[in-house]
């Protein structure tokens, strides 16, 4: 097994926990209150709990999940490109290629935000921050995120460009970068769930 295949196994691994924590989370909070009034249903507590983090965060969140599906899809890449080139995307292998695909998954993963409110509560992606308090600092984290995603894209851009002479370092790197930027998209569930276990 790869390198590759193992980081997108821990990847997938944590992306797993991450929504079962947040899950875990929310159950909690509905137990506590369904014992107050057992008629609430969960959209509508949700709807109640919900907090509005301003309109700057909410567009830095969904950019945020955007850039991990572009850099997910960018990482799991290069060992493709021979496959691609093979069934007649001779583009992929260009940089210019390489940035229309990445136009390509951020609208796709823009139309799976969208329709991912429709989602259980706890499965929405886009709003899954609404229903924690969030400091400056928790916001600057979610923030940096985007910056490492960035980082972790152009590396795998590199990768891709000179495949199949890939440099193992920053392939490492490259995900090693993917599974922080994760760590820290879930940090306000997770810091929930360690608060609320004390």
């Amino acid at each position: 097994m790869d390198w590759g295949s193992l980081f997108m196994i821990a990847l997938l691994l944590l992306l797993v926990v991450g929504l079962a924590i947040h899950w875990m989370n929310f159950e909690r909070i509905y137990r506590r209150l369904s014992e107050l009034s057992s008629s609430v249903s969960r959209d509508e507590l949700y709807e109640k709990i919900s907090t509005q983090h301003g309109s700057n965060f909410s567009a830095m969140a969904s950019a945020s999940w955007v850039a991990f599906f572009v850099a997910l899809v960018y990482n799991i890449l290069p060992p493709r490109i021979p496959k691609l080139l093979s069934l007649g995307f001779p583009m992929i292998a260009s940089y210019y290629g390489l940035v229309l695909f990445a136009v390509l998954v951020a609208i796709v993963a823009t139309i799976f935000l969208y329709v991912s409110r429709g989602f259980p509560v706890w499965l929405r992606l886009s709003d899954i921050y609404s229903i924690y308090p969030m400091s400056l600092n928790d916001k600057r984290l979610c923030t940096l995120s985007i910056l490492l995603l960035w980082i972790s894209s152009i590396s795998s851009i590199y990768n891709s460009i000179s495949y199949p002479y890939v440099s193992w370092m920053s392939e490492i790197a490259s995900w090693l970068l993917l599974l922080v930027a994760l760590v820290l998209l879930f940090i306000p569930v997770f810091k929930e769930f360690l608060e609320a276990s004390r």
